[in-house]
């Protein structure tokens, strides 16, 4: 009996130690796979950067067609610096250029001179004036005659305009952006051919303003934005030959300022729709070098108005420059390319400047013979700016035809 109690506490024993053995080995594979999870985990945090997925392109010329390795990239260490960020750089002003009246007839001798000197634009302008034209943000003048070879000429008229619609390189070869056809010669070969007109300018992607097909065109301001600044254009003629020249809601034709009151509204509406508004007027009496009164009189409205700037034409020669509430009016620009007289004629540059400053500056222009160029000589220069100042009111020129009111 005592025997057989002895024998089976000895298979007792041996199953306990079994058992324990057992019950140890479970808790050291337990206690491996614990840290092997956990080393697991630590890995995919190292690489949780590949899971993100791609949403943009990459550039072909980044990737090394070479490394085929799944490898992550590493992260760059950014740079701490206690040195400030730099200052953005300043913008430049923006430039706005005006011209006066520029014809370009088909038997007018600037066109006659162009074609024979073979030189493009450099065969009528000198090289200066080009490079200022071209450089301008926005350039303009007066297109004082109509682009076709069509229509039915007024023959009543002592002068009549057209040019071939080949002609209007010639305004692209001088860097023009927008003209004013609110004149009294873009209606010479009546309707058809100022449609005709329309037609070219906007083939070939200048702008215009003062006339259109209808009313509401006619009298439309014409936007540029650069950067953050818009620039309004609008323009009006004093001078009509006809009242049929006039637009209406279905006739073709232009504005005019006789009566200002719809011209004033147009500028109203530009100064609404823009920072800065150009008023570009024709106006005044033919070849002298005072302003009528009543141009001095419409400038100043068109300025109560909202305009930033008035421009004149229609005088064929220089008319003098003035200030009302600090807003530049240059009464006329006289010829700047139109026949073969001699005559001072000048390229007029507004600096738009960052801090919400406006500079003027006249470049003196001299048109000989059917060539307009750029006045170089110094003494020449000197003549020129005090022959500007005698009939300007109350301002001054400075070397370089930065003009300034009089203190």
């Amino acid at each position: 009996m005592g025997s057989k109690r002895s024998r089976t506490n000895r298979r007792l024993t041996n199953v306990l130690l079994v058992m324990t053995a057992i019950l140890v080995v479970l808790i050291i594979f337990a206690y491996i796979d614990t840290n092997a999870q956990n080393n697991k985990d630590n890995n995919k945090d190292d690489f949780v950067l590949d899971e993100t997925p791609i949403t943009t392109k990459p550039d072909n010329n980044d990737i090394d067609n070479d490394d085929s390795s799944d490898s992550p990239q590493e992260e760059p260490t950014p740079t701490v610096t206690d040195e400030p960020e730099e200052e953005p750089v300043p913008k430049g002003p923006i430039v706005l250029a005006f011209a006066g009246d520029v014809n370009l007839d088909e038997d007018s001798k600037p066109v006659a001179r162009y074609d024979k000197e073979n030189k493009g634009i450099l065969g009528g302008i000198g090289e200066e004036l080009v490079k200022e034209m071209n450089d301008a943000d926005i350039f303009m003048l007066n297109n004082e005659f109509a682009y076709s070879t069509k229509g039915t000429e007024i023959i009543e008229k002592s002068y009549t305009f057209r040019a071939h619609p080949k002609r209007v390189e010639i305004l692209k070869e001088m860097g023009v952006d927008i003209v004013s056809l609110a004149n009294n010669h873009a209606l010479d070969f009546g309707e058809e051919a100022l449609l005709d007109t329309f037609t070219t300018l906007e083939e070939a992607g200048i702008e215009y303003v003062g006339a259109g097909i209808n009313l509401d065109r006619a009298k439309a301001p014409v936007y540029y934005t650069i950067g953050d600044t818009t620039i309004g254009y609008v323009a009006a003629s004093h001078v009509i030959y006809a009242m049929d020249w006039y637009a209406t809601d279905k006739r073709p034709g232009m504005i005019g300022t006789y009566d200002p009151t719809l011209f004033l509204a147009s500028i109203k509406e530009a100064k609404e729709n823009s920072d800065f508004v150009v008023v570009y007027v024709h106006w005044g009496k033919e070849r002298t070098h005072d302003p009528v009164s009543y141009q001095k009189n419409l400038a100043k409205k068109y300025i109560d108005a909202g305009a930033d700037v008035v421009i004149g034409c229609h005088p064929h020669v220089m008319q003098g420059i003035e200030f009302y509430n600090g807003k530049p009016i240059a009464y006329s620009l006289g010829n700047y390319w139109f026949n073969a007289s001699k005559r001072e004629s000048g390229l007029l540059k507004l600096y738009l400047n960052p801090d919400g400053t406006t500079d003027v500056q006249l470049l003196p222009a001299m048109n000989d013979n059917t060539y307009t160029y750029m006045i170089i000589n110094e003494d020449e220069r000197k003549a020129y700016y005090k022959f500007m100042e005698d009939i300007s009111f109350d301002v001054e020129f400075d070397e370089n035809g930065f003009i300034f009111e009089k203190q």
